[in-house]
């Protein structure tokens, strides 16, 4: 915090959490402070001190906004190129436990809440990002070692990639609004029913005509890309839950176990199996 004026403010708001009531404008104005201020000032002058001694320079912000336009943009091609090109990421010290897990612990914890909010920005909705967020924080606690950390730090950029990239797709401004609303009520209904009398009046259209648009404009049928999306949803699910395959094709109302693997298997090119296998969290 640079400007200590708004420090009053910053107290005021720990305390409204606290006792769950806002402080008064009196209140607040009459608070001291001139202790915190010093105290802060004293720890950043050592802090500056001693990277500059100890060569512990921060990732230069340039880096780190470019890992993290990459997420808002949704372009996991320029992601995995930048990973490969950029410098290992430095932190600062950010606790008085010198524990290198600890201080990278909390370093992963401002990376996902800065990939969650470029996340935002790029189109993914609040509540997924911010779900999707919390899951990768409980992730985080159950690591032991900086290789888990740094994989899951780079898991957690390309997951958010991912997901901002299915987001602009479903928001792609070629598309109709008809076709627009259609695949929005696909994404929300996956673990239900979809039938093209209920999506067509979701699109405000006609099932003949919607179904003929939907072909036009994103090359597949709509019965395909609801298996598609299906898919997709059931490949988190191996990843992130420890549910079975049939609890995973009830879920998302696959007409059958059978039905939901020989899917899976032409879309993704391998078993369940073999793919809970290979990305499953136990892997990261």
């Amino acid at each position: 915090v640079s400007d200590y004026s708004i420090l009053p403010s910053i107290a005021g708001g720990l305390v409204f959490s606290l006792r769950n009531s806002a402080l008064s404008l009196e209140e607040i104005s009459n608070r001291k402070f001139s202790d915190l201020a010093e105290a802060l000032h004293h720890s950043l002058a050592i802090d500056l001190f001693h990277n500059t001694e100890d060569y512990r320079a921060h990732t230069p912000y340039s880096q780190e906004i470019a890992l993290l336009n990459c997420i808002k943009d949704g372009d996991i091609t320029r992601l995995e190129t930048i990973y490969r090109t950029l410098p290992e990421i430095r932190y600062g010290s950010m606790s008085n436990n010198s524990n290198p897990v600890r201080q990278l612990f909390y370093g992963s914890i401002a990376n996902t809440t800065l990939a969650t909010r470029f996340a935002i920005e790029g189109g993914l909705d609040e509540e997924t990002a911010f779900t999707l967020s919390d899951v990768y924080i409980k992730r985080m606690e159950a690591c032991t070692t900086l290789y888990e950390l740094n994989l899951l730090n780079e898991k957690i950029a390309l997951d958010f990639t991912e997901h901002v990239m299915e987001a602009k797709s479903r928001n792609n401004p070629e598309y109709s609004q008809p076709i627009k609303k259609s695949i929005d009520y696909i994404f929300s209904n996956l673990h239900n029913k979809i039938n093209l009398t209920t999506l067509a009046k979701a699109a405000n259209t006609t099932p003949k005509y919607l179904s003929f648009l939907f072909h036009k404009e994103t090359g597949q049928t709509i019965s395909s890309f609801i298996i598609e999306a299906k898919i997709n949803r059931a490949k988190n699910l191996l990843i992130y839950s420890e549910f079975s395959y049939n609890d995973i094709s009830q879920y998302l109302l696959f007409s059958s176990q059978s039905y939901f693997i020989s899917n899976f298997r032409k879309l993704v090119g391998m078993t369940l199996k073999k793919y809970r296998n290979l990305y499953s969290k136990s892997k990261w």
